[in-house]
């Protein structure tokens, strides 16, 4: 479902084209978009702005140590300092955050970063599934909340495209010359893996320099370095973080397929057979595996993948039509007979035993003929739905029954 007035990406790129930004700039150059040139700086405030980024907070069951994070001068703010031991619904141990304490350490010049929000309101589900549907990707979005003169973030790059969207007050990024070539989130490739004097090494010097103001768009492809500074008493920006599919998914969905091959089950040959047999298994393995990603079958499930990549992210929509199902006897020879002193079904292929427990139900369905679940869930022998629901199943399994919807 999406709100009246739906942000789409053509909205958000104004006046660049679709064709222009991924011809020209996806995944091969920032681009800074001022909203100046749309001629629409409030295209996102029906997005995000202060009031609601006000009711949005004051959700507090939704706000824990992990998806509010404080950052004060480069240093991430311990969650003892803003946070208390609590329980969530389920009775499990949480850090809830304290409003009090979150104010306090604000005032102090601290950044406010809320996670994972694309969710949140119909607006913000509309943006996301926009850029997901352009990008092919999963998106999500953080907030950031910034004051004048406390930068929240030393120069970093990121492992996923960055579309920011700028909501509220100034903030000056800036943009370096140098990229990491397509980072992952792996322990050989994520920032954490650098020092500082490192990071400052590779970044090389500034490209850009850009103060965004509200409605404007920044995209950056995931590996550049960039950071950002407030300018005014209040700065936020909307951080839409673009995930695509790459090669690594590729061999989480062969591992999938492969697994029903015996060769990939089979153990590898012992070191005491010798290089040759080594070799022998690995190419074995190599044939197979060309023959997995040549199937027409796997291909098919592929682009499936590739079109379900999305983030799921709502689809409730109440109230609703109830589907009622719609049951028939497939064919008036079944009948109930007693053989040798036990029940059997009689029937066109033949006679099968009837567990005691099923007696019931079966002489129930084969003296009505045509009945709704709903009616046959009334009866007395259908106290436990589950059964009750196993007992259709496998009568309609055996063809005794058909199963349509009402």
């Amino acid at each position: 479902m999406t709100t009246a007035e739906t942000i789409g990406f053509d909205d958000i790129i104004a006046p660049v084209t679709r064709a222009e930004f991924f011809a020209d700039y996806y995944d091969k150059k920032p681009l800074h978009i001022p909203a100046a040139d749309s001629g629409n700086s409030h295209r996102f405030d029906k997005v995000m702005n202060w009031d609601r980024l006000n009711t949005l907070l004051n959700m507090t069951p939704v706000w824990n140590s992990k998806s509010l994070l404080m950052v004060l001068d480069t240093k991430m703010v311990p969650a003892g300092a803003y946070c208390e031991d609590s329980t969530d619904r389920y009775g499990n141990p949480v850090q809830s955050v304290d409003p009090v304490k979150v104010m306090d350490i604000l005032r102090r010049g601290a950044s406010l970063v809320a996670n994972d929000i694309d969710s949140l309101t119909p607006e913000m589900r509309d943006v996301s599934t926009a850029l997901e549907n352009a990008f092919t990707g999963k998106v999500q979005v953080n907030l950031y909340c910034s004051w004048a003169a406390h930068k929240a973030f030393t120069s970093h790059f990121d492992t996923h495209d960055v579309m920011a969207l700028h909501v509220a007050g100034e903030k000056t990024w800036r943009v370096y010359e140098n990229r990491m070539p397509h980072p992952v989130r792996h322990r050989r490739y994520g920032n954490e893996i650098y020092t500082d004097l490192q990071h400052t090494e590779q970044k090389g010097d500034v490209m850009m320099e850009i103060t965004m103001r509200p409605g404007d768009v920044l995209y950056l492809p995931r590996g550049w370095y960039h950071d950002a500074l407030a300018d005014s008493p209040g700065a936020i920006h909307l951080a839409c973080g673009i995930t695509g599919i790459i090669g690594f998914d590729l061999l989480d969905a062969l591992s999938d397929v492969a697994v029903d091959q015996e060769l990939f089950r089979r153990n590898f040959p012992r070191e005491d057979e010798g290089e040759e047999a080594l070799n022998a298994h690995l190419d074995q393995l190599r044939d197979l595996l060309v023959g997995l990603i040549d199937a027409k079958e796997f291909r098919k499930a592929y682009r499936n993948f590739q079109h379900a990549f999305r983030t799921s992210r709502g689809g409730m929509a109440l109230p609703v039509s109830v589907v009622e199902k719609q049951y028939a006897v497939t064919s008036p020879e079944f009948k109930v007979q007693e053989v040798q002193g036990r029940s059997v079904l009689s029937g066109p292929k033949g006679k099968t035993p009837i567990p005691p427990a099923f007696l019931a139900p079966v002489m129930w369905v084969l003296n009505h003929r045509s009945f709704t679940r709903a009616e046959f869930l009334k009866q007395s022998f259908a106290v436990d739905v589950d059964r009750a629901d196993k007992a259709l199943h496998q009568l309609v399994k055996m063809d005794v029954i058909s199963e349509s919807e009402a």
